[in-house]
């Protein structure tokens, strides 16, 4: 295979990450790994069109445009490749249910995926079992055995488990499960949030909120008969919870399903762990994401003709991705193939405005992204139209999929040809945190403000040791007073959140920075008011916790022992006078 020119190095860190945990052996380069990715992927294809998109896929990999989730790095060319990322399995309300859930997290977890779980089908604490005479432990009994499951695994010398647990807002068990994760010994492997359900949206909540009322305790679709919840005080300790501890965040599972394009297959049920898919029983993440700042030229402008190719070659190698994956379970495999979901996503987006001299708070970024967001919507969609005419609409299709509040979205002349070939994927696009993956491009992460202008990052080697790096934007060309999410308001998140929700069909992971002293009253309004419009939430207030991953520091600190790691240095433009940071 002929190699493209290197235009993409990893450098500092990013080279140390790539090194450590996508690399396959120690001197495997950054050319080597990409041919070995392209290659893998690209067998996906007829004999005849191999080398084409081997080509196609390897050159956009090794010119960093595009980066593949990092499961799809590490199991490329292994033999029985298990390439996703996370997955969604399902409780059920039974002894056997329980032991199947559990088998379940422990294969799934063996493969190196994480599992998000909603536990609402179980019973809550003090129902009657009649068949045995007995009484449920609830629901918050089965998260922790599944806790337990990544304790003895972590335990084994195993990787840490990924888990995200929710319960249905309505679930009677919901106090207890919003105020055990408190307990820093309970839950330590997972994720928490509370479920806004299918019937019981937003809207609602907000409504019983203000007005002082009860909320009617569920189990399984049907009224319990219990004491009601009360709305406010629910959502006080919800607010109270998240500003001490980052947790629960809050799953808003009637938007979700409102605007999924398989709404009339399966419903949504619960999202991966870090928030960023929602998905049905069995679903799993298939993730990659569009290096944004490689797509800004050197006079600050969009090369829209680039990211266009990009976006077509990245969706039809993570539809390979589906084709070559050796899933963990049938049942996952059964529905992968079944509705084929991806999920291309996005890194440095906020080195995108900065390179075009746009702030990420203001009216004119929010407008920029609005555009581009909408560019790669459509653009991954009529690729899926296109994929669908050549290799097939998703098993699972139906023209009632315009129907979904997403599709109706699209430009007409998508839903038409829609209409005409079907769609290759029942769902294409999220934002993904990016954590390693950012940091091998040296770009800030998914749709994340750059943290601090300058800042320690600490962090784990593979080698499980405690190692630190101070990094600099201001190194990378950047004005000295930098926006950033340390000083951001609140609100700035997000209204940026809002704004890539609407052109996204699965989820968006984004953190809500809040200040150490940012009042709690402010913080339950905003979340009102923001909620009815994205489909997940997650705080963290500076300080929260303790060893904090980053640290801002002033220009002037040093940190003894610890080097700087240059970012890639970039002039920023600055168009119309916007770029006044």
């Amino acid at each position: 295979m002929e190699q493209p020119t290197v235009s993409f190095e990893p450098t500092g860190l990013g080279k140390t990450t790539f090194e450590g945990r996508y690399a396959r052996t120690p001197d495997e380069t950054w050319n080597g790994a990409c041919g070995r990715v392209a290659n893998h992927v690209a067998a996906a294809e007829p004999d005849d069109r191999v080398a084409r998109w081997r080509d196609n896929f390897n050159e956009v990999l090794v010119e960093g445009q595009f980066m593949p989730g990092g499961r799809i790095w590490y199991g490329a060319g292994r033999p029985q490749a298990q390439l996703l990322n996370c997955f969604v399995v399902p409780a059920v309300d039974s002894r056997e249910g329980w032991g199947k859930t559990l088998s379940d997290t422990i294969v799934v977890s063996g493969t190196g995926g994480g599992v998000g779980i909603n536990t609402s089908p179980v019973r809550p604490r003090g129902a009657e079992i009649k068949g045995t005479g007995g009484f449920a432990t609830g629901s918050v009994s089965l998260m922790q055995m599944i806790d337990r499951v990544g304790d003895v695994l972590r335990g084994g010398g195993g990787r840490r488990l990924a888990l995200m647990l929710a319960l249905n807002i309505n679930h009677p068990d919901v106090n207890e499960f919003i105020n055990v994760k408190l307990n820093r010994e309970e839950l330590t492997n997972a994720n928490v949030s509370i479920v806004l359900p299918t019937g019981y949206g937003a809207t609602d909540l907000i409504s019983d909120v203000k007005a002082g009322n009860e909320i009617a305790p569920m189990h399984r679709g049907a009224p319990t008969g219990g004491p009601g919840i009360d709305a406010a005080g629910l959502w006080e300790t919800i607010v109270d919870n998240a500003w001490t501890s980052g947790e629960p965040g809050v799953l808003n599972g009637d938007l979700a399903n409102s605007q999924s394009n398989i709404w009339y297959h399966k419903p949504l049920v619960c999202t991966n762990p870090c928030g960023e898919i929602w998905l049905e029983e069995y679903g799993s993440c298939c993730l990659g994401a569009l290096v944004l700042s490689k797509f800004v030229n050197e006079s600050g402008d969009t090369d829209w003709d680039a990211l266009d190719r990009v976006i077509r070659i990245a969706v039809r190698f993570l539809d390979n991705v589906l084709t070559v994956n050796d899933y963990p379970l049938a049942e996952i495999s059964e529905n992968s193939r079944e509705v084929r979901r991806l999920g291309l996503g996005v890194m440095g987006l906020h080195t995108y405005l900065l390179k075009k001299g746009l702030k990420y708070s203001s009216r004119l970024g929010r407008n920029e992204v609005d555009n581009l967001f909408g560019f790669i919507k459509n653009t991954a969609y009529d690729e899926s139209t296109t994929l669908a005419a050549e290799k097939g609409a998703f098993p699972a299709y139906s023209p009632q999929l315009l129907d979904s509040g997403f599709a109706k979205t699209l430009k007409r002349g998508i839903r038409n040809k829609i209409r005409t070939h079907g769609l290759r994927n029942a769902a294409l696009l999220t934002v993904a945190p990016t954590g390693t993956t950012g940091m091998v491009h040296g770009v800030t992460t998914g749709i994340e403000p750059v943290m601090a202008a300058r800042y320690l990052r600490r962090y784990n080697t593979v080698e499980g040791q405690d190692s630190a790096v101070v990094e600099d934007w201001h190194t990378a060309a950047f004005p000295d007073h930098i926006e950033d999410a340390s000083n951001m308001h609140p609100e700035d998140h997000f209204k940026m959140q809002e704004v890539v929700q609407s052109h996204v069909d699965n989820a968006v992971s984004k953190t809500i920075n809040l200040p150490t002293d940012f009042p709690k009253e402010e913080l339950s309004d905003l979340w009102l008011k923001y909620l009815p419009s994205i489909k997940g939430s997650t705080f963290y207030r500076w300080g929260s916790r303790e060893n904090e991953p980053i640290q801002p520091l002033a220009p002037t600190v040093e940190v003894e022992g610890v080097e700087a790691d240059p970012l890639v240095p970039f002039d920023p433009s600055c168009p119309d006078g916007s770029c006044e940071l």
